[in-house]
């Protein structure tokens, strides 16, 4: 299996955060076998993501990104998923009362900007984040096969994700290459 890495974040980009996400992905998938041959950085634009979703689904069989999943006017990969694959996003009605419900649980009103943090669509599946709001997708695309996973940027909420909710959808080899 071929992948690539796309780390979503102006702030990864101009070097104010490491990314340490992009370098946790690579070593666990490293050791199950699957081939990373590309590894990109794209700030907080939306054509310029798209373009490098549609890049990357020209390479790899598996094209993960990590982060612009927040609620925020600049988290953008979600719409940029969508662009990609030809798809427009449907409210998750569970997810989003899940959601509302865990702000009311904190003695705070929903913030309706969190309303795309419920997102989905029929190429995809929502990601459980049992450390934040918002949750992962698992999108296959239609008519290839290829797979397109976002996963929230905090690495807590990262490495969480990737190891109890994408690593069993994969059916990867537990030790690929030593």
């Amino acid at each position: 299996m071929l992948a690539e890495l796309i780390s979503v974040g102006t702030e990864l980009l101009m070097g104010e955060i490491v990314d340490s996400n992009a370098a946790f992905i690579a070593q666990e998938l490293k050791n199950r076998g699957v081939f990373i041959h590309w590894k990109t950085t794209v700030g907080d634009n939306l054509t310029r993501l798209e373009e490098a979703i549609a890049r990357a689904l020209t390479r790899a069989d598996l094209v993960i990104l990590g982060g612009g999943l927040g609620p925020t006017d600049d988290d953008l990969t979600r719409e940029a998923i969508l662009a990609t694959i030809g798809e427009t996003p449907v409210i998750d009605e569970a997810y989003l009362e899940t959601l509302t419900k865990w702000f009311q649980s904190r003695g705070r009103s929903f913030p309706q900007a969190n309303t795309k943090q419920a997102w989905i669509s029929k190429s995809t599946i929502s990601l459980p984040n049992p450390v934040g709001t918002a949750p992962g997708w698992f999108t296959t695309v239609p008519n290839t096969g290829k797979i397109i996973v976002a996963m929230p940027g905090p690495p807590r909420e990262m490495k969480k994700m990737f190891l109890e909710q994408l690593l069993p959808r994969l059916s990867l080899p537990q030790n690929g290459f030593h």
